[in-house]
C-alpha cells in the first residue's frame, strides 16, 4: 500500500495579499482618472451654461437698449397738457350736442307722429257725402272745416271717430252749420280735445 505524504501544505502555499502597494496604486489611479474624466465633463457643460449665459446676457442688453429707445421716442410723443384739455372740452361738447340732437329728434318725431296718426285716421273716415276744406291742430284741439250734402251726414260721420285710437272719445265744444251763397251746407267742428298721455 503506498501513502504519500504531502510535505507542501497550505500553511506554505503563498497567501494572496489584500490591500498591496500596486493594488492601492492602481486603484488610485482609476479614482483619479474618474475624478479626470467627471471634471471634464462638468468643465464641458459649464462651458456651454456659460456660452448661453452670455448670449443671453448680450439678448437681455440689446432688449434693455430698445426699451430705453422706445420710452425715449415715447416721452417725445406725450401729448402736451393744453392740447389734452381741449380735446376733453371738445369730446365734452360734442357729446352734450349728440345728447340735445336726439332730444329734438324725440320730441320732432312725437310731434310729428301725434299729427300723422290725427290724419291717418280722419284719412280712414272718409266720407264721399262730405269733404274737408281745413284742418287746424294746436294746442291739443283739433279744428275741422269743409262742406256736407246733409246736415245729419256730419253727426254720423263724428260719430265714427270712436273707431279710430287718435281721435276716440273726443268731445266738440261747438259745431256750426251754415249755408253759403251757392247752397252748400258748410260746417265747422271745434274743441276736438287731444287725449292726454
Amino acid at each position: 500500500m503506498k501513502h504519500h505524504i504531502n510535505l507542501y501544505g497550505a500553511e506554505f502555499r503563498p497567501k494572496r495579499q489584500w490591500a498591496s502597494l500596486n493594488q492601492m496604486a492602481l486603484a488610485w489611479g482609476l479614482c483619479l482618472l474618474l475624478l479626470a474624466a467627471v471634471g471634464l465633463w462638468y468643465g464641458w457643460q459649464q462651458q456651454g451654461v456659460s456660452r448661453e449665459l452670455a448670449q443671453l446676457q448680450a439678448m437681455l442688453e440689446v432688449k434693455r437698449g430698445e426699451a430705453q429707445r422706445l420710452d425715449a421716442e415715447l416721452a417725445r410723443h406725450q401729448a402736451d397738457g393744453q392740447l389734452q384739455q381741449q380735446l376733453t372740452n371738445l369730446q365734452e361738447e360734442l357729446t352734450a350736442k349728440q345728447g340735445l340732437i336726439q332730444q329734438l329728434g324725440s320730441l320732432s318725431l312725437q310731434k310729428s307722429k301725434g299729427y300723422a296718426g290725427v290724419m291717418a285716421d280722419l284719412a280712414r273716415l272718409r266720407d264721399p257725402r262730405l269733404s274737408l276744406q281745413r284742418i287746424e291742430i294746436s294746442d291739443g284741439h283739433i279744428n275741422l272745416s269743409g262742406v256736407a250734402e246733409r246736415s245729419q251726414d256730419v253727426p254720423a260721420w263724428v260719430n265714427r271717430f270712436k273707431q279710430t285710437p287718435s281721435l276716440a272719445g273726443k268731445q266738440f265744444g261747438e259745431l256750426t252749420l251754415s249755408r253759403d251763397k251757392g247752397g252748400q251746407l258748410a260746417f265747422q267742428l271745434s274743441g276736438i280735445e287731444q287725449e292726454k298721455p
